[in-house]
């Protein structure tokens, strides 16, 4: 019999990651946890107990969770707390069990009585999940985060003494496909990563499409030559389009768009950004929500606002479709690569809505690039705001700087992306960098695994919750537990 055992912090995810760890990179699931537990964290400890028993069941493992009168302390009193983590470690130890003691979570000083309390007691080895860049990723569960980020401590890192258990390796499943949304799959990224791949090609059925390598930062590598030029992919422009949507190739001038909008900001005035059609294909507000220098105490310090002839602009764009025909497979009667852009866009538009951007109609007659300039220079006097809007346009730009004043404040992303060479980014980047270019090209592979983006009957609740599937992956427990 295997036993666990840990306490219960502030963080529910603290106490579930190092366990799910255990699991699923060494292949160790104990039959019973033991948790450690005050009155405070009443709620904590119940959504702990959650996560085990989604775990147990991905895993089919059958986890017994232990958390009653025994494993109740009282927060204030440390000598209680020692005296209850020793005594159900030697009483594991005197019927048998193999006990693995976690000290990753709780207080500082819950950590250091546990440790003494497991070497005391005899447990057979303690860990410890470090997590670099912790505020950033608190609250996040294991697969949620980059693995590169993560790092399981054993006793013999902690203390200088060997372990007793002999972890197995990582059990593979039948391979299956999965729907899996956007920010899961960091999954496939982590599990490259610990399966030791960390080197693999991007392409579609017949073309090349770069290199990926994982390491503190992801890299991707362009082809010298890259060879797509069809209805079912795209074209180059295309590509180029889906590779600036997900991050990994960066806009040059971003900082200077940081240092105009706290400038701005500054001023007292109130402050918004908008976007044109280009910016929105771009997913340029999602670049604007993850930014972490515009936020203060966790807010964003600017608002948004939507031009009423963007939103009509991106509806026409993403109303385009591939003819019937047989030949096409399952991309016939689909989007065209183009429209799948204009479907990013639409997502992007249902995001700011759902935060409360607000609407900008001039109301006048005209129609493209004029008509979304005039709505956001109307919308900033009707405001008395600045409204900084994003193109990625050269005509865009010329028309909005040409208008601008009474608070407009037209700014052009430059992104550049040449052939043959390396981009480096977040593992977060390169997650998104293959969404986009599995939906926008409707199909990709990343080293052995598929990644399909379009499919016959694929709604609008798909697009907004930003699903794709992925085909061939063994692990296919780790989304059970991520739901």
């Amino acid at each position: 019999m295997r036993a666990y055992v840990t306490t219960v912090g502030t963080s529910p995810e603290a106490v579930f990651n190092p366990l799910w760890y255990l699991a699923e990179v060494h292949g160790w699931v104990p039959d019973e946890v033991y948790l450690l537990w005050n009155e405070k964290v009443t709620d904590r400890l119940e959504k702990a107990r959650g996560l085990i028993e989604r775990l147990s069941k991905a895993y089919k493992a059958g986890i017994n969770v232990i958390a009653d009168e025994t494993t109740l302390f009282t927060e204030e009193d440390p000598v209680e707390f020692r005296e209850k983590a020793l005594n159900t470690i030697k009483s594991l130890k005197s019927l048998g069990y193999e006990v693995v003691v976690d000290i990753t979570p709780g207080r500082k000083f819950m950590s250091a009585l546990l440790l003494g309390a497991a070497l005391a007691g005899g447990a057979d080895e303690v860990t410890y999940l470090h997590l670099q860049d912790w505020t950033r990723y608190v609250g996040r569960l294991l697969f949620e985060v980059p693995m590169v980020k993560q790092r399981l401590f054993s006793t013999e890192e902690l203390t200088g003494k060997r372990g007793q258990i002999k972890p197995g390796g990582r059990r593979k499943e039948s391979p299956g496909k999965f729907p899996v949304r956007r920010e899961h799959l960091m999954a496939l990224l982590d599990s490259l990563y610990i399966d030791g791949e960390k080197s693999l090609i991007v392409k579609t059925r017949e073309a090349p499409l770069g290199t990926v390598r994982l390491d503190e930062e992801a890299e991707y590598r362009i082809p010298a030559r890259i060879n797509l030029n069809d209805e079912l992919h795209g074209d180059f422009s295309i590509f180029r389009q889906a590779l600036i949507a997900g991050g990994i190739a960066p806009f040059e001038n971003w900082d200077d768009l940081i240092s105009l909008i706290k400038t701005l900001r500054a001023s007292g005035r109130p402050l918004y950004v908008g976007f044109d059609t280009n910016a929105l294909l771009l997913r340029a507000f999602s670049r604007i929500l993850g930014e972490e220098r515009l936020r203060e105490r966790g807010n964003l310090i600017v608002d948004f606002v939507y031009s009423d002839e963007a939103t009509r602009e991106v509806g026409a764009i993403a109303n385009s479709k591939l003819p019937y025909d047989r030949e096409l497979g399952d991309f016939s009667n689909q989007p065209t690569p183009r429209a799948r852009l204009g479907a990013l866009g639409l997502v992007e538009l249902d995001a700011m809505r759902n935060l409360g951007a607000e609407r900008a109609d001039s109301r006048e007659t005209f129609h493209g690039d004029t008509k979304i300039t005039l709505d956001y220079k109307a919308f900033a006097e009707e405001k008395d705001a600045n409204v900084v809007v994003l193109t990625a346009d050269d005509m865009a730009y010329s028309q909005m700087k040409a208008l601008m004043g009474s608070g407009l404040v037209p700014f052009k992303l430059e992104a550049r992306l040449e052939p043959g060479k390396t981009y480096s980014g977040s593992w977060e980047a390169l997650r998104d960098t293959l969404y986009t270019l599995a939906v926008v090209l409707g199909e990709i592979w990343a080293g052995r695994y598929k990644l399909t983006g379009v499919w016959k009957g694929k709604g609008s609740s798909d697009w907004s919750n930003e699903l794709v599937y992925l085909s061939g992956f063994e692990y296919g427990r780790i989304f059970k537990v991520l739901k």
